[in-house]
């Protein structure tokens, strides 16, 4: 495609370019300048998710978050990291939107470092009973118990109210605040979260600090027969979601079914290797993220663990382009009116009194409190 046909698009890669190149500015200052560092990374990471490059989006985010921490160890990663973003921003201009396989191969190196750097300094944040609770406290209050449920909730719906009155301030202070309280929020996730590793203990060196929710390791249990059977088996979590690989196994049909009716119901996809599977899925039903469009005048979201892609279309066609969405092993294609820029909401499940458009399996809420119809691809 060529940029100049889509109005919208056009304008998003400016965005991209002018965020890119604010972030550029403040990672040469050094750690003097990481807040709004900060400000530009997530405007970067929206523009970015918008455009189909949801993988180093993500990376991005993962960097603002560091930024807003103030972590000076990820500057020199993110400073590593842009020359890619503008060879990204290229290819787009250029017609392309690369493959997220393509994607993931070439920014692998880079989120693998990211990770170390983000696991390294938030190492001390495990010392926070309210983050992540002692073993002997969940012993007494465990991740079962309706108390510890409701209490875990309630965090999340307390802090959703403080970022919707938060945005009656000054705009500059209401960015940073938000971005603070929606770290605020993903961290409360870890409150009654297992590691991953669990299901697969002979891989838990491959997998340091991937956790999910109890219900969420429930519904993956099936995977721990078939995952046994893999030469090595790799898992990383970036934005809410988790990336694992399997490596060096085939499975049968049969098998192959049963992996994509396990990832369907954690809101997930599986795809086929050159030599094995990859798995992606949210470490949450709570709280995800979500790439959320509009259709037909309505407010719609999917997990970012089945967005595959949005494919825009020639102006003058109708609707802005094709998203491409799977749940499981299945597929399918949405003509939508416009993409928004990922971000984490919270989740809920419409109350049986409530009308709800066919199709919807729950409602998903943003920052400003606006209410996103979730696609059920059941």
């Amino acid at each position: 495609m060529a940029t100049h046909q889509f109005d919208h698009l056009s304008l998003v890669v400016s965005d991209a370019e002018l965020s890119l190149e604010g972030l550029t500015r403040s990672i040469q200052v050094g750690s003097v300048d990481m807040q709004q560092g900060a400000l530009y990374a997530r405007d970067l990471s929206g523009a970015l998710s918008v455009l189909g490059l949801d993988t180093i989006a993500s990376l991005i985010e993962d960097i603002a978050r560091q930024l807003t921490l103030g972590q000076p160890s990820v500057l020199d990663v993110a400073q590593g990291l842009l020359p890619h973003v503008v060879s990204a921003l290229k290819d787009i201009q250029l017609g392309h939107v690369p493959e997220p396989d393509a994607q993931l191969t070439v920014l692998g190196p880079w989120a693998s470092r990211l990770q170390v750097l983000v696991s390294r300094d938030t190492a001390s944040l495990s010392s926070f009973e309210a983050l992540a609770p002692k073993a002997g406290h969940v012993q007494i209050l465990g991740s079962a118990d309706p108390g510890f449920k409701a209490l875990r909730m309630k965090g999340l719906n307390l802090i959703q109210n403080a970022r919707i009155v938060n945005q009656r301030d000054d705009e500059r202070t209401v960015v940073q605040m938000d971005a603070l309280l929606s770290e605020l929020q993903d961290w409360t996730l870890r409150v009654g979260q297992v590691p991953l590793s669990q299901l697969f203990p002979m891989s838990a060196q491959a997998m340091q600090d991937v956790w999910v929710d109890s219900s969420v390791l429930d519904l993956l249990d099936p995977l721990r027969e078939l995952g046994a059977q893999a030469g090595s088996i790799q898992a990383q979590s970036r934005s809410l979601t988790i990336y694992m690989e399997w490596l060096g196994l085939n499975l049968s049909n049969d098998e192959f079914q049963q992996l994509g009716h396990c990832l369907s119901a954690v809101s997930g996809h599986v795809k086929r290797l050159a030599d094995g599977y990859r798995l992606v899925f949210p470490c949450s039903l709570s709280r995800m993220r979500m790439t959320p469009y509009l259709q037909n005048g309505q407010r719609f979201a999917v997990s970012a663990g089945q967005f595959i892609q949005f494919d825009p279309h020639a102006e003058g066609s109708g609707f802005a382009g094709t998203l491409t969405v799977c749940s499981g092993l299945a597929t399918r294609t949405l003509e939508v009116d416009r993409v928004l820029p990922a971000q984490n909401m919270n989740l809920f499940e419409v109350p049986q009194d409530v009308p709800k458009p066919e199709g919807v399996s729950g409602v998903a809420l943003d920052a400003m409190g606006e209410i996103y119809h979730c696609l059920s691809m059941a």
